[in-house]
């Protein structure tokens, strides 16, 4: 049985939600010389108002991977989690992938005056097949396929019969644990070690990263926990007091990780936001705000550093003032979604006509 509060729609608002932070880490998360633009607010002489909100936003990768362990706890109660399922995702996504990654090689071969994309032909066949990437926020793409190629009874058994309380505990001492490894260098780095060899040590540290966040997801799935949190609050909270509650204890979640500035609670705050996005009661002008990032949300995640780092470098940074940053790089990029989703439509449309013929 589905959750009665957090359905489909919900799901595309959380993408969009998630893709938005995505955005606003990459431009704001900045100090120093290495702030874009413009902005108004200053902390002080090297830390812009803006960076608080850069900063908050790393949630953005383990919301996507709640976002992924939900689904797959899902598909696996309705019965739908296959390898046939998965694979028709993984092919659907690198369609969407293939046409972003030939759409920006023809550019670059216009606007590129380093030359960079897509440079020689064994570059180009590389990211094809993932092994090379022109963008930064790629990586993300090998470890959501690696998820994918993973059976749900194998990804999901450590948090199968726990119970959720010991569940989630587990995930918070994985991510605390693993941050540790990583952070403190316990894995070692051989500077003589084969490219394929790193290649693969890479995606297997990235895989380790996410699998915290969707253990988490499937146990907020499993368990109902946002129809839960949502009873729990009709029963101790008045109605007209429920949005201002749960928009305070975001603000003060935003406060308290950019006080005590520890990336490594980046698993607490993106859970928590997950739930009180999901309590939250939205006007439509909201959802349907949200609902849009979503839908545009995978092809805003494969453009969007293309528009400010790689191929158009500064052209988003041009808006100067960080609001209109924000918007231009969102106008940029689903503008750039429609034309993908239009290739898209004609790709499907024309394979459709040849399986009927």
């Amino acid at each position: 049985m589905a959750n009665k509060i957090y359905g489909k729609q919900d799901a595309v608002m959380t993408r969009g939600m998630a893709i938005l932070y995505m955005v606003v880490l990459h431009l704001f998360c900045r100090t120093g010389k290495d702030v874009f633009g413009r902005p108004l607010l200053w902390i002080n002489s090297t830390i812009p108002v803006v960076f608080l909100f850069g900063f908050f936003s790393e949630i953005c990768v383990p919301l996507y991977s709640l976002c992924a362990g939900y689904a797959r706890q899902y598909m696996e109660e309705k019965k739908k989690s296959s390898w046939k399922n998965n694979f028709h995702r993984i092919m659907k996504l690198m369609v969407n992938y293939w046409i972003v990654l030939v759409l920006f090689s023809i550019l670059g071969l216009i606007f590129d005056v380093d030359n960079m994309i897509p440079g020689s032909l064994v570059k180009f066949g590389e990211s094809i097949v993932l092994l090379h990437s022109y963008n930064g926020a790629w990586w993300y793409l090998n470890t959501y396929i690696l998820l994918l190629l993973i059976p749900t009874k194998i990804l999901l058994n450590p948090i199968k019969k726990v119970e959720y309380k010991k569940g989630l505990i587990m995930c918070l001492l994985f991510e605390f644990g693993w941050y540790a490894v990583t952070k403190i260098g316990l894995i070692p780095v051989v500077s003589g070690k084969m490219k394929v060899v790193l290649f693969i040590e890479n995606e297997v540290v990235n895989l380790i990263t996410v699998l915290p966040f969707v253990w988490a997801g499937a146990i907020i799935c499993k368990e109902r926990l946002v129809d839960n949190c949502n009873d729990w609050l009709k029963t101790h909270v008045k109605l007209r007091w429920q949005n201002k509650c749960l928009i305070i204890g975001w603000i003060g979640m935003f406060c308290l990780f950019n006080l005590i500035h520890k990336a490594m609670l980046v698993g607490i705050i993106a859970f928590c936001s997950f739930i009180i996005f999901n309590l939250i009661k939205k006007p439509e002008i909201v959802k349907k705000i949200f609902l849009f990032l979503g839908k545009h949300s995978t092809n805003i995640w494969l453009t969007h550093m293309f528009f400010y780092l790689y191929l158009f470098k500064g052209l988003v940074i041009k808006a100067q003032y960080p609001i209109l940053m924000l918007i231009f790089m969102l106008f940029l990029c689903i503008m750039m979604s429609y034309i993908i989703m239009g290739i898209e439509y004609i790709i499907y449309n024309f394979i459709g006509t040849l399986v009927k013929n």
